[in-house]
């Protein structure tokens, strides 16, 4: 599943891949929040489930969104042409300041951790791959209650982790830049990132996988 990351990048390449075409007056073509792409030009924000992907057909030069494979996601209007709502803090972008006040509500509840990083409504952007990665280096569980755990390192992982892969998702885009290959980029902007993801992550498919609310977790 495309995560926060993912679709961060993916707006990146967007942008640089039509940036020709727009005034520099005028918004982005696209910008994320969370797991969410959003198209400020189409009115839109798109999700991508399990198995979205997108692509820029070479009959009209426009991007659109596969609706092909398992769960694909959803395409829906902004609020007002602007914004996504009920979505929580952004884990790509927010200060350690906004990430603190989320761990501080997040640090007394009885509910499992996983569940609470799950929870797009309170933090936005981490799914169980990424979720993990921050787990594992932080030295918690999923499955324990938050409130029976030291959320203590908590948010310098989740920055650690997010500033390392932005690193790695930066060098890749600035890689098809140089070779003229970002239209390449998008299109296959799904399986070349999991790849990414899966050789960067220390936790993610190479330890233990156990089941937690309905999600496997990697331990």
């Amino acid at each position: 599943m495309p995560e926060g990351p993912e679709v961060w990048i993916l707006s990146k390449a967007i942008n640089e891949c039509y940036k020709d075409d727009y005034e520099k007056s005028v918004n982005f073509k696209s910008s994320s929040l969370g797991k969410h792409l959003i198209l400020r030009d189409l009115g839109q924000h798109w999700t991508f489930g399990l198995t979205g992907q997108v692509h820029i057909s070479e009959l009209d030069n426009k991007l659109y969104k596969k609706e092909t494979g398992w769960i694909y996601g959803e395409k829906k209007g902004l609020n007002d042409g602007k914004y996504v709502v009920g979505l929580g803090t952004d884990w790509m972008e927010d200060s350690a300041d906004s990430l603190n006040k989320w761990v501080q509500t997040a640090v007394k509840s009885k509910s499992k951790l996983a569940g609470l990083l799950l929870n797009q409504n309170h933090i936005c952007g981490i799914g169980v791959a990424w979720g993990s990665e921050i787990l594992f280096r932080a030295g918690l569980r999923p499955e324990l209650r938050a409130c029976d755990q030291n959320l203590s390192k908590l948010v310098d992982v989740m920055i650690e982790v997010r500033n390392e892969i932005k690193e790695l998702y930066q060098n890749l885009l600035n890689d098809s830049i140089n070779n003229n290959t970002v239209k390449d980029f998008i299109n296959n902007w799904f399986s070349n990132l999991y790849e990414a993801r899966e050789n960067m992550t220390k936790i993610y498919k190479k330890g233990t996988k156990i089941a937690v609310l309905g999600r496997n977790w990697w331990v």
